[in-house]
């Protein structure tokens, strides 16, 4: 299948695509809402500014993709691979990435708010000045991640791996990180107001009580 026949398809009324082979497509601007692309595989596609809106993406191949300034709004992207992906500026707001791979992933200035991102990886991803407001984070891995600037108010960090991420001028205030590892992550300036930090491990590697 290639992209000019999906949306063909779309158009039609069609909305199961699962396992579609759409790898390097071009679907900048496609408007694909409630379409059920499960197991597909649009590993470098261009799905820029694309309408996303509750997809199912459940474990798609996404990596190396272009999905900037995409609305993947309540969007099921579990189990997704989106390593290296560009989610740059994306709307993720309430969408689901429970298990998802964003090893690499660049998510500057994305919103992630209400999402849930439960057991992700994302190690070494670009969250600068990313929103983050009540996003599930619940044993995530944020190990040498870029949150500089981030808001994650009020986020559930409970057993999260922090460990070495930046941190830098980001709001974390009245987050749970209940059990998380913040050990050598760089924290100037970060606001921790509020934040529940019993068990968790501080940068300086001794444990909070």
């Amino acid at each position: 299948m290639n992209a000019n026949e999906l949306l063909r398809r779309y158009a039609a009324g069609e909305r199961d695509f699962g396992g579609a082979q759409l790898r390097g497509a071009y679907l900048s601007e496609a408007i694909l809402m409630g379409a059920d692309l499960r197991q597909a595989d649009l590993s470098r596609a261009n799905l820029s500014g694309a309408c996303l809106k509750g997809v199912n993406l459940s474990e798609a191949n996404l990596s190396e993709a272009n999905l900037s300034v995409a609305n993947f709004g309540s969007a099921d992207l579990n189990d997704a691979n989106l390593q290296a992906a560009n989610l740059r500026k994306a709307n993720l707001i309430e969408t689901s990435l429970k298990r998802a791979n964003l090893t690499g992933a660049k998510l500057r200035e994305a919103s992630l708010i209400f999402a849930n991102l439960s057991h992700a990886n994302l190690y070494q991803a670009d969250l600068h000045g990313a929103t983050l407001y009540q996003t599930i984070l619940h044993r995530a891995s944020l190990k040498d991640a870029d949150l500089i600037g981030a808001i994650l108010q009020e986020a559930d960090m409970r057993g999260a791996d922090l460990s070495r991420a930046c941190l830098i001028r980001s709001d974390v205030s009245r987050a749970i990180l209940i059990a998380a590892d913040l050990s050598g992550a760089t924290v100037l300036g970060a606001n921790f107001k509020g934040a529940v930090l019993t068990g968790a491990i501080l940068p300086d590697g001794k444990m909070q009580d």
